[in-house]
């Protein structure tokens, strides 16, 4: 098998359906490729090992990973070469017990070509309305809902200066300045954060908030007027705000600070599949704001199934 066909092919059939997750993984002792769009699986392939071997062989060496390594995670992301453009990839790799190996590829579509359908139209109004003050906003969800995509949308329709750490950078946005995470040279998100600050952006990026030493970095930036928009992995508006209350450990620099928490699912209802958000603003009573009124507007006019509104409860 030509394998660079092959891979070709993959990322080309991936891309023109606007999949998220491209999955190469062992399962028992045969391979398998997954395509996932949401919650659902839209394709599944059988492979060879062979065949799955020099798939994984080929995407650690487009992403600069140590292609003899197979027991530690290793991350990349890259510009994939197809004849009518490149595609940008995310890859997250790990390898299990036996050293078997598992790569998830992340397809990053320019924000541009992003179809963005909220399931309730009227909270992107609400939501761009209430991040217009300066001070800390965070985004959680779940990993693949679609929260740096907000981030960028929001910030691509404001006026002034826009500049995004990250690790790696995901979406390309010429109109940024974009600054990505190399722990090696001392770029750490902390570091970075400091430098940015001397371009003085109207709007700083930070891909995640992962650990103390970078969510105390972000209350810095927005302690000095700038509008800081992060992400954070929580399961809910309550669990976002606790989980940036450990990272922090000081409940006055956080109140000075942080002024709106915005947590977004996709969920697919009968026809699409759409982001429903939740939101709070220090200071203002939102409308539409609240996850289980939300849900259960779309669950008794038959948007959602049954099965959907019990898991997302």
């Amino acid at each position: 098998m030509d394998i660079k066909a092959y891979s070709d092919d993959l990322i080309s059939w991936g891309s023109q359906r606007r999949i998220q997750d491209l999955y190469i993984e062992s399962f028992g002792e045969h391979w398998r490729i997954q395509f996932r769009k949401g919650d659902a699986i839209i394709k599944e392939q059988e492979l060879t090992e062979a065949v799955a071997t020099q798939l994984l062989t080929r995407f650690k060496y487009l992403g600069d990973m140590d292609v003899g390594e197979t027991r530690k995670v290793q991350l990349g992301a890259i510009r994939y070469p197809l004849p009518e453009r490149h595609w940008r990839l995310r890859l997250s790799l790990v390898g299990d017990y036996r050293l078997q190996e598992s790569m998830v590829i992340r397809f990053l579509y320019p924000i541009a070509q992003e179809e963005q359908c909220f399931l309730l139209q009227e909270q992107y109004p609400l939501l761009k309305q209430n991040i217009q003050r300066r001070g800390l906003y965070l985004f959680a969800g779940a990993t693949g809902s679609g929260k740096t995509t907000l981030m960028y949308r929001l910030a691509k329709e404001q006026v002034g200066r826009v500049l995004t750490i990250e690790d790696p950078v995901e979406i390309e946005e010429p109109s940024f300045t974009q600054l990505q995470v190399n722990p090696t040279i001392g770029q750490t998100y902390d570091r970075l954060i400091q430098l940015a600050l001397r371009h003085r952006p109207d709007i700083l990026i930070i891909g995640e908030i992962r650990d103390r030493e970078t969510a105390q970095a972000a209350i810095r930036a927005a302690l000095t007027g700038c509008r800081v928009f992060a992400t954070v992995h929580a399961s809910s508006i309550a669990a976002t705000r606790g989980r940036i209350r450990d990272l922090v450990g000081s409940e006055s620099e956080l109140a000075d600070s942080l002024l709106g928490i915005v947590y977004q699912r996709l969920l697919q209802t009968k026809t699409q599949l759409g982001a429903l958000l939740a939101y709070e603003f220090v200071g203002k009573e939102v409308a539409h704001g609240n996850w289980q009124t939300n849900l259960e507007k779309l669950f008794y006019q038959g948007e959602i199934a049954e099965e959907c509104f019990l898991r997302e409860i």
